[in-house]
C-alpha cells in the first residue's frame, strides 16, 4: 500500500494518472447525471409564437 501512495503522490506519472482519473470519473458522473435529468424534464418542444416569455 505504501508503494501505491508514493507512487501516486510522489511521481509525475503518478499525479497524471490521479488528474486524468479524476477527469474521466467527473466526466462519468455528469454523463449519469445528464441521462437522469433528461429523463426527469422531458423537453416540450418549441414554444408557440404567443408565448415568447415576456410578460406584462
Amino acid at each position: 500500500m505504501d508503494g501505491i501512495f508514493t507512487f501516486l503522490f510522489s511521481t509525475r506519472a503518478g499525479l497524471a494518472v490521479l488528474f486524468f482519473g479524476g477527469i474521466v470519473i467527473i466526466g462519468i458522473i455528469a454523463f449519469v447525471t445528464e441521462k437522469r435529468t433528461h429523463q426527469m424534464y422531458v423537453d416540450r418542444g418549441p414554444a408557440s409564437e404567443d408565448e415568447d416569455g415576456w410578460t406584462l
